[in-house]
């Protein structure tokens, strides 16, 4: 196996612990035996686990072992620890699944509020002059679609694909592909959507999400 740096080896323990291993103990194996099974000094396991203790997924007590502090991967938490990991491809997969039906149920429920607040965002977004700022306001501009379709399990589903795509990986990801040019487009295809939301109409709604989503996977995964 390749060497891995800590912060590598502490991303797959976690990974580990949300899936349910060492559950039924409730504590990981001696730090001698991960460093044997991933091929590294023991010391570099001694930080990855020292990563999990910062963030507070395990505890270490000297001369016990270490401890998982949440013991139940069907837990809530658990599972949007899970989460954190997804992967870019993974994300644009799910986002065209429901962002293109959120879409369609907004032209139909949508209050005329709710719509003007959508509408404020584009033009927030069309006149950002960096990218922060237009990163926000898009982000924004997709909440409010959400925010639109008066289902609030749908909304906070959106609010949590909204925080894995805040974390800095992320960030500097989007930052990669940002160009003018591309903001310009981006600002293009929210009008189409926020046309067809003004019109009430769910099938045009449902395309112009699709259509812009697909030009985002296209500018962060080139394809």
């Amino acid at each position: 196996m390749p060497k891995l740096v800590a912060n590598e080896i502490a991303t797959m323990l976690k990974k580990r612990i949300s899936a349910g291993e060492w559950f039924q103990d409730g504590r990981m194996p001696p730090e001698r035996d991960l460093a044997a099974e991933f091929g590294v000094a023991r010391n570099t396991v001694r930080r990855a686990v020292g990563f999990l203790e910062e963030d507070g997924t395990v505890v270490r007590h000297v001369g016990r072992g270490t401890f998982l502090t949440a013991t139940d991967p069907t837990s809530i938490a658990a599972m949007v620890s899970r989460m954190e990991g997804t992967s870019p491809a993974d994300m644009m997969e799910i986002r065209q699944l429901l962002e293109p039906a959120a879409a369609a149920f907004a032209a139909t429920n949508a209050s005329a509020t709710e719509l003007n607040a959508v509408r404020e965002a584009h033009q927030a977004a069309c006149e950002a002059s960096d990218m922060p700022d237009f990163e926000h306001w898009d982000a924004e501009f997709h909440h409010r679609v959400f925010a639109c379709c008066r289902n609030d399990f749908l909304k906070e589903i959106h609010n949590l694909m909204r925080a894995i795509r805040n974390q800095s990986p992320w960030f500097e990801m989007k930052k990669r592909s940002f160009s003018e040019e591309r903001r310009q487009v981006y600002c293009r295809e929210h009008q189409a959507l926020l046309d067809a939301l003004v019109c009430r109409d769910p099938d045009g709604a449902k395309t112009a999400m699709l259509i812009h989503l697909k030009t985002v996977e296209k500018n962060l995964l080139g394809r």
